[in-house]
């Protein structure tokens, strides 16, 4: 374990005196350059998990499960994502509040420092504190359940209350853009050592200590979907919000439809306007070729207020007449604003059935680039051959498994709880000929 002091940047959060469990804030700070920068690198690390953007654009997803006495900061380089002009970076930080299998317990928190390097060898230092703006971004609901028992999110997010635009340089900020309150923590503790409240147990550590993430970086990979594998046609017995909160038996029946063609624009579905919104709901089941992990995503095109539930699953039958949340839970709700909308989940999923439903719109919608960006670990996969076709799918089947498996932690369920379990380690060192991915598991959830 190698210990990290990011001073002099400070732990920073929103200004407030509590957080309530799934709270998630948007950090914002401007930057203007007048020559290309040689380099620009860094770390930042949050309790629980962040979204890193620069000028609009997706950087990388963190940080690993760890123990919030531990917490690992991860290395950042946004050389390339830095122009000349002017600049913004963003930092999308949710704290999970809830424990769950990756995050037992911890107070909230964001830190980074960066250093940027210019042509002529000076050097400057860029770092959280209350030059930064805070946002608390209600298109998430602060305080939202868990969506399990070992997965703290439930993801409900309403594109009519998010700030479109919040890490672009030419976003204007208004009264609901706040300086960045800074913790007690220093800048080599994590924030479980700060005086701010845990909200769930009051929980705090005077001892703590942040350290550098022991594993790479996962790459991301965006992975479309092989094919539209059925239609349903969905009627409500009970309210749908029922249904997605209780599991509630008996809620709906749903018949299969033939499958419609895709057009250039993608697949178009006809809602009857000005009726009642809630008459009618479809479902579109997507398959991928092989179980993957990553985070769902899908371009729509609807008007204002038109919701979309992803579901996702490990295993499925096309032919039965079923919605899949048959397995922990595992839907994310969008609603959608007017016109085109880019979706992508918050957090990954594992899955290869991803089923897509659409109720509450008026007229026209339109679904396409049904993708995962799917997460992998950064190791040369094992290659073995053989002559009979079945043992190829077999050995495929199997090298595929342990690339699902090992993420930011080893785990024997990345479809249920996402726990490292000690045993776990001895397969992939001796199929992978590497302990890489199991450095940091002395210390995480």
């Amino acid at each position: 374990m190698t210990p990290l002091n990011l001073h002099p940047a400070r732990w920073v959060w929103y200004p407030s005196r509590r957080t309530l469990p799934n709270t998630f804030v948007a950090f914002r700070r401007t930057l203007h350059l007048s020559e290309p920068l040689p380099s620009a690198t860094g770390w930042i690390a949050t309790d629980s998990r962040y979204r890193l953007e620069v000028n609009g654009e997706r950087v990388q997803w963190g940080g690993a499960p760890c123990d919030p006495r531990f917490l690992e900061a991860d290395p950042v380089d946004l050389t390339p994502y830095l122009t000349v002009g002017d600049n913004a970076i963003g930092v999308l930080a949710l704290f999970y509040g809830h424990g769950d299998g990756t995050s037992p317990t911890g107070k909230p928190g964001m830190i980074l420092r960066l250093e940027l390097r210019f042509q002529d060898g000076r050097t400057q230092v860029l770092t959280s504190d209350e030059d930064w703006q805070a946002h608390l971004c209600r298109a998430w609901t602060p305080g939202r359940h868990k969506r399990d028992f070992v997965r703290a999110l439930q993801e409900d997010f309403d594109a009519r209350a998010y700030p479109h635009g919040w890490s672009r340089p030419e976003f204007v900020t208004d009264a609901d853009w706040l300086p960045a309150m800074p913790l007690s923590s220093l800048a080599h503790q994590t924030p479980i050592s700060s005086d701010y409240r845990d909200h769930l147990f009051d929980a705090s550590s005077p001892e703590s200590q942040l350290l550098q993430r022991q594993i790479p970086l996962l790459q991301e990979t965006i992975v479309p979907a092989a094919r539209l594998a059925a239609m349903l046609e969905v009627n409500w017995m009970r309210p749908p919000e029922e249904f997605f909160e209780m599991n509630a038996p008996n809620a709906y029946t749903a018949r299969l439809e033939p499958i419609p063609e895709m057009g250039d624009g993608g697949w178009n579905l006809e809602f009857i306007p000005e009726q009642a919104a809630d008459e009618r709901c479809v479902a579109l089941t997507f398959e991928f070729s092989e179980q993957l992990v990553g985070f769902p995503r899908l371009t729509v095109t609807a008007s204002a207020g038109t919701i979309i539930e992803v579901l996702t699953h490990e295993g499925h039958d096309p032919r039965v007449e079923q919605i899949i949340n048959t397995h922990h839970h595992t839907w994310t709700r969008f609603t959608l604003i007017e016109g085109e909308n880019h979706l992508e989940s918050f957090d990954f999923e594992s899955l290869r059935w991803m089923q897509v439903m659409v109720r509450g719109a008026s007229g026209s919608v339109t679904i396409r680039d049904v993708s995962v960006r799917r997460r992998l670990y950064p190791f040369q996969a094992p290659h073995l051959s053989t002559n009979d076709a079945n043992l190829e799918r077999v050995f495929a089947a199997t090298f595929n498994t342990l690339r699902n498996s090992l993420q930011d932690a080893v785990v024997d369920g990345m479809g249920r709880e996402r726990q490292q379990y000690s045993a776990m380690h001895r397969i992939n060192y001796r199929s992978r000929g590497s302990h890489s991915g199991t450095r940091n598991s002395p210390h995480d959830f």
